[in-house]
């Protein structure tokens, strides 16, 4: 009996420990519950605000985010982990609800993971450009002047004849007069022309580009040289304008109604030969002279021959020369060597200049282009100009 206090105290003991025991652990539980909701509030409205910035347009992937979190919080999971009634949870998430976050590349320039290549190797994509071939046609004679003259013959009275014959003066055999002819002259003039343009670009442009300079020169010869081609052979000399080809040639006289194209362009160099010239050339439009190359006799054969042979274009043993520069439905037959030549005062040539106008201080470049050139006419009627589709 005396024992029993002492073994009363000794159970009540390990009773309180036990029970201090349970206490801390259920605590413990208790706080762990409680950090585990507030990491689930804080997730949820991370879901919400995120659901706010980005919607979803409808019926697109299940409505977005906001619907997933509104999902969540009102399961029943949920409430009873709120009620403290369950350490964790799940929620079912319909398939249409999921998203995949798939890493695809961007497209169109000012990608973040790809480069671009620039191909510079390749240079500047720019527009064909045109065969020009009216220049070669003439002699290219330097000049040092800015007027060409030259004495031209106008007219020539030929009374060449036997010494006393029918057309002498007086009577017949020696002693006789003989026969006098004649000659006149003019001085002609044609004028030099200068055929420009330029182009403005900055100093730090082609100093950040170095290949911008090259490619603007380029294409400034390119359109000078196609300019004084196209004057060449069509300009009128009006207003101090180049005197083309078609304004000096003769008129085209000789045709029927109803001829073929190559019957009007052998009549053409007929018409030449005629006058003493030797045909040398015809110029013609590419649509004409595709034209040309189209016709058949009555039995469905190309007059010209086999359209897959690869043939110097000719026409009649004189050479084609197509050039869009020649007006479409006309032609040129010409004797290159008596109608005249090229006499350049300055070929081709780019001049680059800061100092124009407030272009220094602007750090402006100007880059011109020019030449001063004239076609000079010796002989007019070495060439003939007309229609192809001339009625007679």
């Amino acid at each position: 009996m005396n024992n029993e206090p002492e073994e009363l105290k000794a159970i009540l003991a390990a009773t309180t420990g036990e029970v201090r025991a349970f206490i801390l652990k259920q605590t413990k539980a208790h706080d762990e519950l409680t950090d585990q909701m507030k990491e689930l509030k804080i997730r949820t409205l991370e879901l919400e605000q995120r659901g706010v910035r980005n919607p979803r347009s409808e019926g697109s992937d299940g409505g977005g985010i906001a619907e997933l979190a509104d999902l969540i919080i009102k399961s029943s999971g949920a409430e009873a982990f709120g009620k403290k009634n369950t350490p964790s949870f799940s929620v079912e998430v319909p398939t249409k609800m999921l998203t995949k976050n798939t890493v695809i590349n961007a497209t169109g320039s000012g990608q973040p993971l790809v480069a671009s290549d620039r191909a510079e190797r390749r240079g500047v994509v720019f527009a064909p450009q045109r065969r020009l071939t009216v220049r070669a046609l003439f002699e290219q004679i330097p000049t040092s002047s800015n007027l060409i003259e030259r004495p031209a013959e106008t007219a020539f009275t030929n009374n060449a004849t036997e010494q006393g014959g029918p057309t002498s003066p007086q009577g017949s055999g020696e002693s006789e007069l003989k026969a006098e002819s004649a000659l006149t002259f003019q001085l002609d003039q044609t004028p030099v022309v200068t055929i420009a343009h330029f182009i403005i670009a900055s100093r730090q442009i082609l100093s950040d580009a170095p290949l911008l300079q090259r490619y603007l020169e380029n294409r400034l010869l390119y359109g000078l040289n196609l300019k004084e081609e196209t004057k060449m052979l069509t300009d009128t000399g009006s207003a101090g304008n180049m005197i083309g080809i078609t304004s000096k040639a003769t008129a085209f006289t000789g045709g029927s109604t109803n001829q073929t194209r190559l019957d009007t362009l052998a009549k053409a160099a007929n018409q030449l030969a005629v006058a003493d010239y030797e045909p040398g050339a015809f110029i013609l439009h590419p649509t004409d002279w595709l034209n040309c190359q189209l016709e058949k006799d009555t039995q469905g054969r190309y007059i010209l021959g086999d359209s897959g042979a690869a043939t110097t274009p000719m026409l009649w043993g004189k050479p084609v020369v197509p050039t869009p520069s020649m007006t479409q439905g006309f032609f040129v037959c010409i004797d290159p060597q008596r109608f005249g030549y090229i006499a350049d005062r300055e070929t081709a040539n780019v001049r680059i200049s800061e100092n124009v106008n407030d272009a220094f201080i602007r750090n402006l470049i100007h880059v011109l282009v020019e030449s001063r050139v004239a076609l000079v006419t010796e002989l007019g009627a070495a060439a003939v100009y007309g229609s192809l589709t001339y009625a007679g």
